[in-house]
């Protein structure tokens, strides 16, 4: 592979197409037509202007060319796919540490090496057709399978001590990482490198210009890497987790409603969601009645919410406190101020 490039980045008010519905500005069907309060579409390759981005290091990203580039710190990061070159949307990831050295982005080999480990899970990963043969604290052989977009991946937990990484033959922008699956690739000189997490979010009246704070419905388009464990898709907070309307998933989409600290409303569509695929979701609430639904299957009736959280903000990628990142992409997002009927909302998550 070859070709670095510096990603500058874009600002500015996308618009109002919605990737879920395909209409502008609205879902219009049943007994009455319903005006999207909010609509971002992040497919197009530009930020919201709404949306406050921050992450404090560089990090990497599949551009629109098809190649590994380099996004400046606080700049967002809008994925291709290596393939097809199509777009998959606004990349949030949490932080993460490539624990590998002189593992660079020029397409030179690694060399053979010595990391030291804790029991927990790892994943190593390159582009290439060599191997990476471990021993010591584990005992395993990753075997390429060519060059980049192809990327051999391999999770696994050692002892605590030291991991000798012996390499033969073409292994490139190889990455060892403390984690169950291979996040963005981070180059490495000659000590390791830390990618920070990605952060966005809408505060003050660039959330309060659209929010309705007795009603409404959430209406998300993403993938994520893993379902592995809980990540978070967006959620309407105070800054806390006490109070939030939330979308979380794993392998089934978890819509939660909490107020003061108090669940009100948990509604989960199970085996809805899958690695790195896209999924579509739906979720609507008011007092004593809410609902989900997720790639067009609605989720089971709950205990209704008695009460609304007070909220002031809204958090893309992440949970109300800013953690559980969603590892993953966003497509686009659209608001709706009312609560909709439970038959709009499988039409929408379809």
């Amino acid at each position: 592979m070859a070709g670095f490039s510096t990603f500058t980045g874009f600002s500015g008010n996308t618009g109002l197409w919605d990737d879920h519905t395909g209409l502008w500005g609205g879902f219009t069907g049943f007994s009455a037509s319903y005006q999207a309060a909010l609509t971002l579409d992040f497919l197009t390759g530009t930020l919201d202007s709404r949306i406050t981005f921050t992450r404090s290091s560089t990090a990497t990203f599949v551009g629109s060319n098809g190649l590994i580039q380099s996004a400046a710190i606080n700049v967002p990061r809008f994925d291709y796919d290596p393939v097809t070159l199509a777009p998959r949307g606004l990349l949030i990831e949490g932080q993460r540490a490539n624990l590998l050295l002189n593992s660079n982005i020029s397409g030179t080999n690694l060399t053979t090496q010595s990391v030291t480990v804790t029991a927990q899970s790892y994943t190593i990963s390159f582009y290439g057709t060599g191997t990476i043969t471990l021993s010591g604290a584990s005992v395993q052989i990753v075997t390429g399978t060519g060059a980049y977009p192809s990327r051999s991946t391999l999770t696994f937990t050692p002892t605590a001590g030291v991991l000798v990484c012996t390499v033969t033959g073409t292994v490139q922008y190889a990455q060892l990482e403390a984690s169950v699956f291979a996040s963005s690739f981070i180059p490495t000189a000659g000590t390791t490198v830390t990618r920070a997490a990605d952060s966005a979010v809408m505060t003050g009246t660039n959330f309060s210009s659209w929010f309705n704070a007795s009603e409404g419905t959430f209406v998300a388009s993403a993938s994520i890497d893993s379902t592995a464990s809980i990540r978070g898709v967006y959620a309407a907070s105070d800054g806390t987790n006490n109070n939030r309307i939330y979308l979380n998933v794993t392998t089934g989409a978890q819509h939660l409603v909490v107020a003061s600290g108090s669940t009100q409303a948990d509604i989960t569509v199970a085996s809805s969601v899958s690695n790195n695929t896209i999924f579509r979701d739906a979720f609507a609430y008011i007092q004593n009645n809410a609902g989900g639904a997720t790639n067009g299957v609605l989720g089971p009736a709950d205990v209704p919410p008695t009460t609304i959280p007070v909220v002031n903000q809204f958090r893309l990628g992440a949970r109300g406190d800013n953690t559980i990142r969603l590892d993953g992409r966003i497509r686009s997002v659209s608001y709706y101020p009312q609560r909709l009927p439970s038959a709009q909302l499988q039409a929408l998550s379809t």
